[in-house]
């Protein structure tokens, strides 16, 4: 990722859906296109997964579209790569704060009202002290 266009804004760490791994995910912001895309970085279990970008606009046009959002729902993302990446993406946007799990049933996720990748992200930066420098 040596001429990424796409500049980290805010990295998180969260417990994947399993609760076996911790995920750190990264959104950053496309400089030219001045738009969002979130990547998961690392994952301390075994498992693989895809660490391309993935576009705040195909992430909100399933989060939008789906009233139950699962798993799968965001593998449409990177077709074709490892199944645990949709898991990994949904466990990112539940920490962010743009999903939340089902009161009826917490295996399936959904949209937090009016929630956009963009709030959400910019409600945690908001939030994070900036490291000291050491």
């Amino acid at each position: 990722l040596m001429n990424d266009p796409i500049k980290p804004l805010y990295t998180g760490d969260c417990p994947s859906v399993s609760g076996r791994s911790t995920l750190t995910y990264i959104v950053g912001k496309h400089e030219s296109e001045n738009t969002l895309h979130l990547r998961i970085a690392e994952n301390s279990g075994k498992g693989m997964w895809c660490n391309e970008w993935a576009s705040a606009q195909a992430i909100e046009a399933i989060v939008s579209k789906e009233p139950k959002l699962k798993a799968r729902s965001f593998c449409a993302l990177h077709p074709g790569k490892s199944i645990n990446t949709g898991g990994f993406v949904l466990a990112a946007l539940r920490d962010l704060g743009l999903i939340r799990s089902s009161e009826a049933n917490t295996r399936i996720h959904e949209h937090v009202p009016k929630a956009t990748l963009e709030n959400v992200v910019m409600a945690k930066t908001r939030r994070k002290k900036p490291k000291e420098a050491i």
